[in-house]
């Protein structure tokens, strides 16, 4: 596994989805081209597949904006977790530190009260 930072990742899910976006947003422009020129010579079967395509084309742009967010909010999920996991283990490692105090505190006084004469 990769030491990447979380901003390292999430900017290669980004890049990812925005190549396969461009691919797909040039398929829909070439498509709306050959509708235009199926139009003008009243070509009903090329105005039909362009506008197959176009709606394809659309499709598959919308499920990768789809896919981009969910991929993100997935890296974010899994980012929180392990942050709170290290939140976690940093309390849990403070908190016998915290506990440990008092008995300190509780010892040196009972040396004090043994120098001052108070123990017997």
């Amino acid at each position: 596994m990769t030491d990447e930072s979380t901003e390292q990742k999430r900017q290669k899910i980004i890049d990812s989805f925005e190549r396969e976006q461009r691919y797909f947003e040039k398929v829909f422009e070439e498509n709306a081209e050959r509708l235009n020129i199926a139009t003008k010579a009243n070509n009903l079967a090329g105005i039909d597949q362009a506008r197959k395509n176009m709606g394809e084309a659309s499709e598959i742009l919308g499920d990768l904006v789809k896919g981009k967010n969910e991929a993100l909010s997935e890296l974010q999920a899994a980012e929180n977790a392990a942050q709170a996991v290290t939140e976690e283990t940093l309390s849990q490692d403070t908190a016998p530190s915290v506990n440990e105090e008092p008995k300190e505190k509780q010892e040196k006084s009972e040396e004090e009260d043994y120098y001052y004469g108070y123990g017997m």
